[in-house]
């Protein structure tokens, strides 16, 4: 009998995508009606109660320029990198070496792209305010939501990168010298390093009713992947993201799982913070701690 990692003799790629489309649905319906579409104030989208509103005008509008010249510099190196992907023809996980925009549909990239938008659209918000013109309701609407999902999404990079990919390329002897270069160094650990700034200063408030957000981005991201496999890059960044594997609706379901955990552990840190900044910022570098990896971790065993 095939494992959930393994293919069987079923493609399950249809129960997969339609239970991530059924979730989705219902995610989409409850940000719809529900009360996470409602939107942030002014004052709480522009403003902080720790730093001066330019001083967070410029810490958001640097982290949304770190997000464009991040994935700027990735689509346009033209000597590419060594990936370990999945071919989606022959199921075969190996390396490969990817270009340009193909470096793109990684869930790393989409995660720090959602990233700088978050932080392009909170430092127009905050920009706006500071000079006195109009801010749409729309981003007002959007701000809060992105906050959400963008944090979720990095912390299930950086747990993901830290606790399964590292580890189990290390096991398999995969060359995994990518990992610890600058760009991937501020995706998979600058980016929570931002967002925990951002949560310790910002005075948006965000709770159970935007935790759909994530989840739809979750999903929006494992249905592309299925078709960027099939259609365009004939390759899965992760093995385990492929729908045809005889688990695949339960990894899916998982995965989504996940980010809503994951997001209601962002709440308790952002319920710390309101109860006290200080418990809240110890308690955020100790987290940091742990889901950081920075150096190899057979380096650091080598080391001691």
């Amino acid at each position: 009998m095939a494992g959930i990692r393994e293919y069987s003799e079923s493609d399950r790629t249809a129960a997969t995508l339609s239970l991530v489309a059924f979730v989705a649905g219902i995610s989409l319906i409850w940000a719809v009606i529900g009360p996470g579409h409602s939107a942030a104030s002014l004052s709480e989208a522009s403003g902080s109660q720790v730093i001066p509103s330019t001083a967070l005008a410029m810490f958001r509008t640097i982290a949304a320029m770190a997000s464009v010249f991040t994935l700027s510099a990735i689509a346009s190196n033209k000597e590419g990198l060594n990936y370990n992907v999945l071919d989606y023809e022959t199921k075969i996980y190996g390396p490969r070496r990817l270009l340009g925009t193909s470096r793109l549909a990684a869930y790393t990239m989409w995660s720090f792209g959602l990233l700088g938008i978050y932080f392009s659209i909170a430092a127009f918000v905050t920009w706006s305010h500071i000079l006195g013109t109009n801010v749409p309701d729309i981003l007002l609407v959007a701000c809060p939501a992105a906050l959400a999902a963008s944090c979720a999404s990095a912390l299930l990079v950086s747990v993901t990168v830290t606790f399964i990919l590292i580890p189990e390329s290390n096991e398999r002897g995969d060359n995994i010298s990518h990992y610890f270069l600058w760009d991937n160094q501020i995706m998979h650990n600058g980016n929570v390093i931002i967002l925990s700034a951002e949560l310790l200063v910002t005075d948006i408030t965000i709770g159970l009713s935007h935790i759909s957000f994530p989840v739809i981005f979750g999903a929006i991201y494992v249905t592309f992947s299925a078709f960027f496999a099939t259609r365009e890059g004939g390759f899965y960044f992760y093995d385990f993201l492929d729908p045809r594997l005889n688990g695949a609706p339960i990894i899916h379901m998982t995965l989504l799982t996940v980010m809503a955990a994951l997001y209601i552990g962002v709440i308790l840190l952002t319920s710390l913070v309101d109860w006290n900044r200080g418990v809240a910022a110890v308690a955020i570098i100790l987290l940091l701690h742990l889901v950081t990896t920075f150096k190899d971790p057979k380096e650091a065993t080598l080391d001691s």
